[in-house]
């Protein structure tokens, strides 16, 4: 999305945004009075477009769409203010003409909406138990929405078009802006973001090698005939079979076992998984398709790994992280059998002021 030359200008008032309300408590506690003056539910504006996962970027556009009269309330405000200083009532004057722009307005929604929809692909990457087909899949369905969204606006652009038509918007009325302001070309802007998504994927760009494309190509081939709304309405006595042997090699699991366990799964209508044929399945679901994993144990080592906490072992570190990464939910933690063994073995319990000399 960086790449689409318009972004950058809606990405740059969001920095100074960003830049505005981060760094000073005064300005945020300003800006809360007026949102709760419209009664309006304020959420935290936080960065757009950075390195973070395109989630956290829809959680800004998110609250700027809902506190927009309170954001341009607060601007008016401020740039009044006689206490503040000019160059200070000058910038509020400034961003505050911006958001009142129907450029801005208009970016607003398609960023909206194009945010929406990427924020619920990334989620769906993210979690623990997608697997490389439900990947592809989920990508490919996204890049068939976003080559649809060419030409059907969506829901909080179309507002924002009805807005503009009317020169009013939450409330607050709207004005051409800069000349050097530009307003993302609808059909273009999906069309470039359908581009890119597909850039992603191994078997169509990328700077990966034709030779990996097309191992890619075979994988995802090779893996639908695990799934049973891939399979044709009838099946072959022998269908799948000549995909199965290159995915057992692949994984290092016996060949002729798993496809004899995968007859009868196919028999079952992929009721039955016999013991073979489910650790080919459970290989399949180790490949990694996101970064997710990895980034969630970076946050749990730095919540665990505290200044106040920094002389930890590393062997003690790795068991809490592995204890908050893969182990049960704290509710399924029964603590009563350790308790009892802990009395049992004449140890003092939480509350004995004894002194244990």
């Amino acid at each position: 999305m960086k790449d689409i030359g318009v972004t950058n200008h809606f990405k740059n008032v969001l920095d100074k945004l960003y830049s505005l309300f981060a760094t000073s408590v005064k300005n945020r506690l300003e800006l809360k009075e007026c949102a709760e003056a419209l009664d309006i539910q304020l959420c935290r504006i936080g960065r757009v477009l950075d390195t973070r996962w395109v989630a956290s970027s829809f959680r800004t556009v998110e609250p700027i769409w809902n506190a927009y009269p309170a954001l341009c309330k607060h601007f008016t405000n401020a740039a009044e203010d006689g206490f503040r200083d000019s160059s200070t009532r000058n910038m509020y004057t400034g961003l505050g003409r911006r958001l009142a722009s129907i450029q801005f307005v208009a970016n607003l929604g398609l960023m909206y909406d194009a945010l929406q929809e990427l924020s619920e692909l990334s989620l769906e990457l993210q979690k623990c138990d997608s697997t490389i087909i439900d990947a592809h899949r989920a990508i490919c369905r996204q890049i068939a929405v976003f080559e649809a969204m060419v030409d059907r606006q969506g829901n909080h652009f179309s507002q924002c078009k009805k807005a503009i038509e009317q020169n009013i918007f939450q409330g607050v009325v709207l004005h051409k802006g800069k000349i050097t302001d530009k307003i993302n070309e609808q059909g273009q802007f999906f069309s470039s973001l359908a581009k890119n998504l597909r850039h992603r994927l191994l078997s169509t760009g990328g700077t990966i090698s034709n030779d990996r494309k097309a191992e890619y190509d075979i994988l995802i081939s090779e893996v639908k005939v695990l799934y049973k709304q891939y399979w044709p309405d009838e099946l072959p006595a022998l269908y799948g079979e000549s995909d199965i042997e290159p995915l057992c090699k692949r994984f290092n699991n016996g060949s002729r076992q798993t496809i004899c366990a995968y007859r009868e799964y196919k028999e079952s209508g992929s009721k039955e998984i016999k013991r073979q044929f489910k650790e080919l399945l459970i290989a399949l679901h180790t490949i990694a398709i996101s970064i997710a994993e990895c980034e969630r144990g970076f946050s749990q080592m730095n919540l665990i790994c505290t200044s106040t906490r920094a002389s930890l072992l590393t062997e003690t570190t790795s068991s809490l992280m592995f204890l908050n990464l893969v182990g049960p939910p704290f509710r399924r933690f029964n603590p009563i059998p350790y308790v009892q063994s802990w009395l049992a073995k004449g140890r003092g319990r939480a509350h004995d002021s004894r002194s244990k000399a």
